[in-house]
């Protein structure tokens, strides 16, 4: 029968286990001057060695003739101990958790070993140990005979009590890099005789998330999916996953703005096979790396990412502003759970996708505000409004009878309301964005829309945000009038047919150069209603 890879490969002395380098030459050199102590705690994620390292730490303190600390594998003990024997004993605490068993072994501790040295206790998955068991293993832990080592190996070290956690030597294992075990993976395919191109091996190594048990796990499944021809897109297969080459389109849409995009790439990355919550994890992933990115992070065992994917995401990253991305990393990071809940799970991820679009989009126009505008007045025709003339002089008259509103013309002196003459439709624009509005201007005056025409005339700056349409408005009663569904379809529908660019239609209000009716009635409310500004 074949051994698993994991099993076939498990390493056989301390120069076999990588990635642990920091605690497989303490303990070998504790093997070599004999100076040992008399438990240990070994700690850390699945699959990172420490099972490995207590069997290897096992033989090594009983070896007849260590080799540089490590278990020679010749000698009579060695060959002893590589069989079932009573001296070195592995005990699982999950199934052998209840306070009888630990009674048992402070029983069996008694006796001497029979072939080795030292006797060996490895107790893995110690944390499953209920709080009687625990207690009853104090004493024997804190001094057991000379000849008992205790070696104590745990996934979930925060579970064990402080008084166990202060009578062992504590070793902590790391997850190992992805360069790390696409090196692993290279020695182990080389001695199977599999061939496997370089992306194949980054996926695998990814896949396995640090853990070298998991990586040679799916490298066993993918190679006999492949017959020992491991190709990038077989591994896709077996993985059920899809390259990034889908997610790295679906961001492209969102970067250009595209919904309908956005709605094609979700629905084919789908029909591929993904599963709605794996797509969601990944995107997760992709937009941390493009966060990282961001922050100036350039190495690949930090993104755990291919080789040719950083250009790429180099590209992106500099065309979305960093504030878009934390916005999408967060969200996609929150909706993980809630996808397993929705009705309809697609939904809520493709809304996510849209809502970035808005981000950029707020920020563009944040930008061009806190910038010059994109263009200037579209029509430079500026006159004075009478209607504030004629509300000065009634200020100024009201302030003459009521010493107590004491109210200087001078204020509105420097009140300079800009307005647009667009009625002239021989007016000669200046650029594209202006002929392209004057063009809009007169399809909806040929349309006989005489109340939006009429709106429109308070207009006075048109700015291309994206494939964003952003009118500006000094006036709130434009507005509330323009700033309608239907209105504003009725721009977007004239617009786009010229330009195919434009997919929407914005208006803002610009507080900082209000017109004369925003001006009167805030003098309305300032004063109580008791001015007669005449409008």
């Amino acid at each position: 029968m074949n051994l698993a890879l994991y099993r076939e490969f498990r390493p056989t002395t301390f120069q076999g286990v990588i990635g642990q380098n920091h605690i497989t030459r303490t303990l070998s050199n504790q093997v070599k001057s004999g100076e040992l102590t008399h438990a240990y705690l070994f700690t850390g994620t699945r699959g990172t060695g420490k099972t490995s390292c207590a069997k290897i730490f096992s033989k090594a303190i009983n070896c007849l003739s260590p080799n540089d600390g490590s278990p020679c594998g010749k000698c009579q003990v060695c060959q002893a101990l590589d069989l079932p024997n009573t001296d070195v004993l592995e005990i699982d605490a999950a199934s052998n958790n209840r306070v009888d068993e630990i009674r048992d072994l402070r029983e069996r501790v008694k006796y001497p070993p029979t072939i080795a040295r030292k006797k060996v206790y490895i107790i893995d998955e110690v944390h499953m140990l209920t709080e009687s068991a625990f207690n009853a293993l104090l004493k024997t832990l804190e001094e057991p005979p000379e000849y008992v080592v205790f070696i104590l190996a745990t996934t979930e070290v925060h579970k064990l009590p402080a008084t166990i956690l202060s009578r062992c030597t504590r070793f902590d294992f790391r997850l190992l890099t992805t360069e790390e075990l696409v090196k692993h993976l290279k020695y182990v395919f080389n001695e199977k005789n599999i061939s496997c191109d370089e992306n194949s091996l980054y996926l695998i190594a990814s896949q396995g998330a640090g853990s070298v048990r998991d990586t040679l796990s799916i490298a066993d499944s993918v190679s006999a999916f492949c017959e020992k021809n491991i190709t990038f897109n077989k591994c896709l297969e077996v993985l059920g996953l899809t390259s990034n080459e889908g997610i790295t389109k679906l961001v492209n849409n969102i970067i250009d703005g595209n919904i309908q995009g956005i709605f094609s790439e979700v629905k084919n990355i789908l029909n591929r096979g993904k599963n709605i919550t794996l797509l969601c994890k990944e995107t997760t992933e992709y937009f941390k790396n493009l966060l990282l990115i961001q922050a100036g992070v350039k190495d690949l065992n930090t993104l755990n990412i291919m080789p040719n994917e950083l250009e790429l995401m180099s590209t992106q990253a500099s065309k979305l502003d960093m504030e878009v991305v934390k916005i999408g990393f967060d969200k996609f990071a929150r909706i993980e759970l809630d996808l397993k809940y929705s009705v309809n799970p697609q939904n809520l991820f493709e809304a996510v996708c849209i809502s970035l679009i808005n981000a950029q989009n707020r920020i563009d126009l944040r930008q061009v505000t806190n910038t010059q505008p994109i263009i200037t007045n579209v029509v430079q025709n500026t006159m004075q409004s009478s209607t504030l003339n004629n509300s000065v002089a009634q200020t100024s008259n009201v302030a003459q009878d009521n010493p107590q509103t004491n109210i200087s013309q001078t204020q509105f002196s420097n009140t300079n309301t800009s307005h647009s003459n667009i009625s002239n439709s021989n007016t000669n624009f200046s650029s594209e964005i202006d002929r392209l509005w004057g063009s809009v201007l007169l399809e909806i005056k040929k349309r006989n829309m005489f109340a939006l025409s009429s709106s429109l005339k308070d207009i006075y700056g048109v700015h291309m945000v994206g494939n964003c349409l952003v009118l500006k408005t000094n006036d709130q009663s434009v507005l509330k009038t323009i700033d309608e569904p239907t209105k504003l379809d009725v721009i977007l529908s004239i617009a786009s047919s010229i330009n195919e660019k434009i997919k929407r239609v914005e208006i803002h209000y610009d507080e900082s150069n209000k017109s004369s009716k925003d001006i009167a009635t805030e003098l309305k409310n300032i004063f109580m209603n008791k001015l007669k500004i005449k409008e």
